[in-house]
């Protein structure tokens, strides 16, 4: 991310959690219910067969419920009828627990109001030092994947940009409507949302994590204006990837959707790396157009397209395209070996470890 390279460029794949999820029996014989439990060590073992099936160059971690939770809760399995039971200890109660859908559900947003005032926004959003929130123990999830992989991979954690994250207190609706009729009131909850995950920031960079994803999504050309960006999401953005960068840690910038007349804007804010989602939606987002805008200034994501390419292309067409990005990626060297998108659930396992090979193969010979 910071000299280049010419050869032997980093491979991963984004959201692995997803991948997980989609594939899990492919990948480990550890029950699924693990996941709703949090047995950490179990979680672990699980992170570690997923590297040994795939091979990629980090291990994406998460925060996890707090020490007091995971002590004062336990899985129960009833044999007959198969059905799952998460146990509150302390409550003596429980409730019935199914496994996440493969795919996930069917995509419903439902606008859910939480914020009205300034009052709604201070309520919703408790503010905590980061000292603190690693005392709860919710990043011990973190720290178990640093003192497991840390010598070896790149740990990188996930947050979401604070425009992007106030959607989900006033709804895609409101939250539009709120951008044009009380601006003051969104740049109060971006305000503070940005606060919160700064402190986020700070423990993550205090348990040892390398980099952090930031995930940007309903702030596209095709969503919001220009102005609307530079005065709602991306000064917030600005201040993380600068927190980031105090700290020793690496910021990934993801970016969804229409990039098209605002990708000058975001490498201006200095991430170490930018990626991209790859064409669709009626939008293009091509690699060689990439590199021309960023020119260096940051390091590039691949946005190999996994939506079509990576599940049905033939191994020819694959290593076509793997070998048309990693050129691109040539020109400056600060490049990854990327998908645009998660792995969908019909990529095999077999499939995935086999672009992870050929990009090898073709990240290895290097020009001249």
């Amino acid at each position: 991310m910071e000299e280049g390279l010419s050869k032997d460029f980093p491979v991963v794949i984004p959201y692995t959690h997803i991948f997980l999820r989609d594939h899990w029996e492919e990948v480990t014989e550890k029950p699924w219910w693990i996941t709703v439990s949090w047995d950490i060590p179990a979680l672990v073992e699980v992170q570690a067969s997923l590297m040994d099936h795939l091979n990629i160059d980090w291990v994406e971690c998460q925060l996890c419920p707090s020490k007091q939770w995971r002590d004062s809760h336990t899985i129960e399995v009833e044999a007959e009828g198969n059905r799952v039971f998460l146990k509150n200890r302390l409550m003596g109660s429980r409730e019935e627990i199914w496994r996440p859908r493969v795919g996930g559900e069917k995509a419903t947003w439902v606008d859910r109001i939480l914020v009205r005032s300034k009052e709604d926004v201070d309520h919703q959003i408790r503010m905590r030092r980061y000292d603190e929130l690693i005392d709860e123990g919710i990043f011990d999830y973190a720290i178990s994947l640093v003192e497991t992989f840390g010598s070896e991979k790149f740990i990188v954690a996930s947050i979401p940009a604070p425009l992007w994250a106030a959607y989900h207190y006033m709804g895609i609706k409101g939250t539009l409507i709120n951008i044009l009729r009380n601006p003051n009131l969104i740049e109060y909850l971006v305000e503070r949302i940005t606060i919160h995950w700064l402190e986020i920031l700070r423990a993550y960079a205090q348990v040892g994590i390398d980099g952090v994803w930031i995930e940007d999504c309903l702030c596209s050309a095709d969503e919001i204006s220009l102005p609307h960006f530079e005065r709602f999401a991306l000064p917030y953005v600005k201040r993380l990837i600068s927190e980031i960068r105090s700290l020793g840690m690496k910021s990934i910038y993801y970016f969804c959707g229409d990039v098209r007349d605002r990708l000058e804007r975001i490498v201006e804010v200095r991430p170490d790396a930018i990626s991209l989602e790859e064409s669709k939606k009626g939008f293009q987002t091509d690699i060689l157009w990439v590199d021309e805008i960023v020119r260096g200034r940051a390091c590039i994501f691949g946005n190999l397209d996994a939506i079509n390419l990576l599940p049905r292309a033939s191994k020819e067409e694959l290593e076509a395209e793997l070998k048309r990005q990693i050129d691109v990626g040539r020109k400056y060297g600060r490049f990854v070996i990327s998908l645009g998108s998660p792995v969908t659930p019909e990529t095999s396992v077999r499939r995935v470890r086999e672009y992870v090979e050929i990009a090898r193969g073709l990240s290895l010979r290097a020009k001249g």
